[in-house]
C-alpha cells in the first residue's frame, strides 16, 4: 500500500521545470485576453439585457458567484439570493476587472491571485450568457484551466513575481547566485499541467462515448458526419464542408478517424511520448471542423501548450542554435560587492530563457580576465560593466547591454532604443552618469562593501 502511495505521489508532485508551467500560463492567458479584447462583449451584454427575465435561468455557478450582489437586491429573499440577475453596469465592470486580472495574471503580477480572478470573472460572463440556454463547449475547458493554473505555481518563472523574489533574495543574501530559469524546478509544477491533460483527455472519451451510446457504430457509417457537414456548409457559408458532404467513402473515414481519435486521447496522457502524435492530430482535427463547419475550438487547441515539455524544448533549441553557430553565450563579469550589479544580474537572468549568459564575479574571475585583455584594469570592470563575446571581444558599458540584448529575446523590443539616432553617444553618457552616481544615489546595504572598494582600489594593478 505504502509503494502504491509513493507511486502516486510521485506521479503528481514529481518536480517538474517551473518554465514549462509559465509558458503554459502565458499562452492560455495570453489567448483569453485576447478572446476578450476582440470581441465586444459590451454589445452581447446589452443584447441580453434586453430579455425578458423569463428567459433568464441562472446557472448554479452564476448564483454561486453572484450571491454577494444578491443580498443587496430590491427582491425577495429566494428571488434576490437565487435568481439575481446582473445589471448591464455591473457586467461592465466584471469585464474590466477580468481584463485588469488577466493581464497582471500575464505579466506574472500576483500571479495566483490574478489568475484566480481571471478565471472567476470569466466564469461570471459565460455563465450569465449561458443562463439564456446558448451553451457552447470550448469556454469549460478554459475556466478549468485558469482554474487549475490559480492553484499551482504559475508564477515561479517569466514573471514579475519571480523577478521581485530574484531581487529580495540577492538583498537578503548579500550576493548574487546564478538560478538559471530553465533549471528552476518544483515539486508543484507537475500536478496542474497533469490535470489540465486529464480533463482534456476526459472531454474527448465523453465525446466518444456519446456518440456510440446514442448512434451505436452506425455513427461511422458517414451518413451522420455528412449530414452535419451539409447543414453547417450552407448555415456558415463553408464550401470546403459542403464538397466534402458530396463524399461518402471519405467522410466514413473521417468519421472511424474522429471516434479512434477521441476514444484513444487518453494514452497521450498514460505515455507522454504519444502527445507527438495526438496533439498536431487534435491541431488538425479541429482546424479540419473550423473551415468544414465554422465550429472553432481555439481554446481547447491552444490548451494543448500542457503537452509540451517547454523546458526541455528551449534547451534543444538552444544547443542545436549554438551547434550552429547562431546562438552564442555572452559572459558577464560584474561587480560582485556592487548592489546594484548583483541586482542588475539577477534581473538579467530572469529573462535569460535560452541560457545565453553566463556571470563572473570578478573577485573569482577576474585573474582569467586579465590574462586575456591585459589592457584592461580591474578598476575600470568596477565602474563598466564588461562583456565577454564569444569571439573573444570584450564590450563594456552601454555597448556591453546592447550586447545582452541581442542574445535575450524577451528585451528585444528595448534594441530600438539602443540603436536609435545618436544612440550610441548618448547612451555611454547616460550610462557613465548612473554608474558615477550609484553610491550615491543608493547606499550600499552591505556592511563590508566600502571596506571591499577600498581593499579593490588598494589591490588595483597601476597603469
Amino acid at each position: 500500500m505504502k509503494t502504491l502511495w509513493r507511486r502516486w505521489e510521485s506521479y503528481w508532485f514529481q518536480p517538474a521545470p517551473l518554465f514549462t508551467l509559465a509558458v503554459c500560463r502565458l499562452l492560455i492567458v495570453g489567448l483569453q485576453l485576447f478572446k476578450l479584447l476582440h470581441h465586444n462583449w459590451h454589445a452581447e451584454f446589452a443584447d441580453h439585457a434586453t430579455l425578458s427575465d423569463a428567459l433568464f435561468h441562472p446557472l448554479p455557478v452564476l448564483r454561486l458567484l453572484t450571491l454577494p450582489l444578491g443580498w443587496a437586491g430590491p427582491r425577495s429573499l429566494v428571488a434576490g439570493l437565487w435568481n439575481y440577475r446582473p445589471a448591464l453596469a455591473t457586467l461592465d465592470i466584471c469585464y474590466w476587472g477580468t481584463v485588469m486580472a488577466g493581464l497582471f495574471a500575464f505579466i506574472g503580477v500576483w500571479t495566483n491571485r490574478s489568475l484566480g480572478l481571471f478565471a472567476l470573472g470569466n466564469m461570471l460572463m459565460v455563465a450569465y450568457l449561458y443562463s439564456f440556454g446558448d451553451f457552447h463547449h470550448p469556454e469549460a475547458i478554459m475556466m478549468i484551466a485558469l482554474t487549475v493554473l490559480a492553484f499551482g505555481p504559475a508564477g515561479g518563472a517569466l514573471s514579475v513575481d519571480d523577478l521581485r523574489r530574484r531581487l529580495s533574495q540577492v538583498v537578503r543574501r548579500h550576493r548574487f547566485e546564478s538560478r538559471p530559469v530553465l533549471e528552476a524546478r518544483s515539486e508543484f509544477a507537475r500536478w496542474p499541467l497533469l490535470v489540465i491533460q486529464w480533463v482534456c483527455a476526459l472531454i474527448y472519451l465523453s465525446c466518444a462515448m456519446s456518440k456510440l451510446h446514442h448512434g451505436g457504430f452506425a455513427w461511422m457509417n458517414g451518413q451522420t458526419l455528412q449530414y452535419y457537414l451539409m447543414e453547417d456548409g450552407l448555415r456558415w457559408n463553408k464550401p470546403l464542408g459542403i464538397w466534402l458532404s458530396h463524399h461518402h467513402t471519405l467522410v466514413a473515414a473521417l468519421s472511424w478517424v474522429t471516434v479512434l481519435f477521441e476514444g484513444t486521447f487518453f494514452l497521450a496522457v498514460i505515455f507522454p511520448w504519444l502527445a507527438w502524435l495526438y496533439v498536431p492530430a487534435g491541431l488538425a482535427f479541429h482546424y479540419g471542423i473550423y473551415v468544414t463547419m465554422d465550429a472553432a475550438f481555439f481554446q481547447l487547441m491552444m490548451i494543448y501548450c500542457v503537452f509540451v515539455p517547454w523546458a526541455t524544448a528551449a534547451c534543444q533549441a538552444a544547443a542545436r542554435l549554438q551547434s550552429w553557430g547562431w546562438a552564442k553565450p555572452v559572459e558577464i563579469f560584474y561587480d560582485g560587492r556592487c548592489p546594484l550589479c548583483m541586482r542588475s544580474m539577477a534581473a538579467l537572468e530572469t529573462f535569460d530563457w535560452f541560457q545565453r549568459l553566463t556571470f563572473s564575479d570578478l573577485e573569482t574571475q577576474w585573474p582569467r580576465l586579465a590574462a586575456g585583455h591585459p589592457e584592461v584594469s580591474l578598476e575600470a570592470c568596477r565602474q563598466d560593466m564588461h562583456v565577454l563575446l564569444s569571439d573573444g571581444a570584450l564590450q563594456k558599458g552601454f555597448f556591453a547591454y546592447r550586447e545582452i540584448l541581442k542574445v535575450l529575446p524577451p528585451l528585444w523590443p528595448l534594441l530600438i532604443l539602443f540603436y536609435a539616432p545618436l544612440a550610441s553617444t548618448v547612451g555611454p553618457r547616460l550610462y557613465g552618469w548612473i554608474a558615477a552616481r550609484r553610491v550615491k544615489n543608493e547606499p550600499c546595504t552591505l556592511q563590508v562593501c566600502a571596506t571591499h572598494h577600498h581593499d579593490a582600489q588598494a589591490s588595483a594593478p597601476s597603469r
